[in-house]
């Protein structure tokens, strides 16, 4: 699992429902500076309704994998606490938002008020769907910090997209060429004994997989014989194989490469498995069109973090650090159990689509795009 970024904040009612708290509750000062961007004051109310708003969603899909120790374990084996990565990565996060803020002149880019009318009721829906512990404890009760980000998601968004389209996006047929392959792949890592051990192979057994494979290499139809083995036929797609970011093992690709479209190579030896591999087609239309997409959609984030990057440089952040340190995750959010909900899910559900449907309505308001999104804890 890595820490997502703090980019997908869509503050639908059906996500927070009834969410539930442990603990005493908030202690913030709501109009404490967090932080300073030049002459822009960024408050500690906005950004602990970030933090805990986070937090909620953290609590609610990975406590019960982790235990409430989360929080203070080194998840990432980076040395770091868990709360330390997410906050340093919530920090980072608002100092984009207000640089974007800061530079939407530039670029022509203003919220409506139409966008405005939905980022409030997008806000008292979220607020009235919640229990009252909940929205105390997520710095929601002050509805101006949860406008206020949202009204930053809403500017991110349209500033993503506008400075996208300054990129250069030109992708020739060479760079984004790719040629695909079907293989089989028999692992040579061991196998699992009835105790659930890891146990090596032994030489036999391995000179037994690789006559396996070679029966599958020798074979006129490489599906039937590979299936006829046990063997599951995938399929890849490459441009060469110097390729850098491609996550088949070089060989097997130095291997496809000295193929033409319809053979099939002898089997290659790798470091965990035996492959054999037959070229499919030297110049994959579908997969080229793919690539080149990934390629065009690579540009433009490069580009967007590039300007980021300038703003950033040229800009003087300043973060209080006494009042971010006020924050911690000690109080643990959670889902009702089942029974406690099932007498009032009709109402639930009411008010899960009514804050569906107004997120939905403010696309460029209520949410921003998930192609601004980096990372996800996954």
């Amino acid at each position: 699992m890595r820490t997502k970024k703090v980019t997908a904040l869509l503050l639908t009612a059906a996500m927070l429902t009834g969410m539930t708290v442990s603990g005493c509750g908030n202690k913030i000062n709501d109009t404490a500076t967090f932080a300073t961007l030049d002459d822009t004051t960024i408050t500690m109310g906005v950004a602990n309704f970030c933090a805990k708003y986070e937090q909620a969603m953290y609590d609610s899909y990975y406590m019960a994998i982790f235990g409430e120790n989360m929080w203070e374990s080194d998840l990432y084996g980076n040395g770091n606490t868990m709360t330390q990565d997410v906050k340093d990565e919530i920090e980072e996060e608002l100092q984009t938002l207000y640089l974007l803020q800061a530079h939407m002149d530039e670029y022509d880019i203003s919220v409506s008020e139409e966008e405005e009318a939905a980022i409030l009721k997008a806000a008292d829906d979220f607020i009235a769907a919640n229990s009252k512990e909940a929205v105390k404890q997520i710095g929601a009760e002050n509805k101006d910090n949860v406008t206020e980000l949202l009204r930053l998601r809403t500017i991110q968004n349209k500033m993503h997209n506008r400075i996208i389209e300054d990129a250069d996006t030109e992708v020739t047929d060479e760079e984004a060429a790719q040629r695909s392959f079907s293989y089989v792949s028999v692992s040579t890592s061991g196998a699992t004994d009835a105790d659930g051990n890891q146990v090596e192979y032994t030489e036999e057994e391995k000179a037994d997989l690789k006559s396996a494979a070679q029966e599958v290499a020798k074979a006129e139809d490489f599906d039937a014989a590979a299936e006829a083995a046990g063997y599951t036929v995938s399929t890849a797609s490459y441009g060469s194989a110097e390729d850098e970011n491609a996550t088949m093992d070089t060989a097997v690709l130095e291997a496809a490469d000295a193929l033409k479209e319809g053979e099939v190579s002898d089997v290659i030896e790798t470091d965990s498995a035996y492959y054999v591999v037959r070229l499919d087609s030297e110049h994959d239309e579908e997969a080229t069109a793919s690539k080149k997409e990934e390629l065009i959609s690579q540009k433009q984030e490069d580009y967007y973090n590039d300007i980021l990057d300038g703003w950033k440089e040229a800009s003087k952040w300043t973060l209080n650090e006494s009042e971010w340190a006020k924050v911690t995750f000690e109080d643990h959010f959670a889902q009702p159990k089942q029974e406690e909900t099932e007498s009032s899910e009709a109402d639930a559900a009411d008010e899960s689509v009514t804050g569906t449907e107004t997120a939905e309505a403010a696309d460029d308001g209520a949410a921003e795009s998930e192609s601004v999104t980096d990372t996800e804890a996954e």
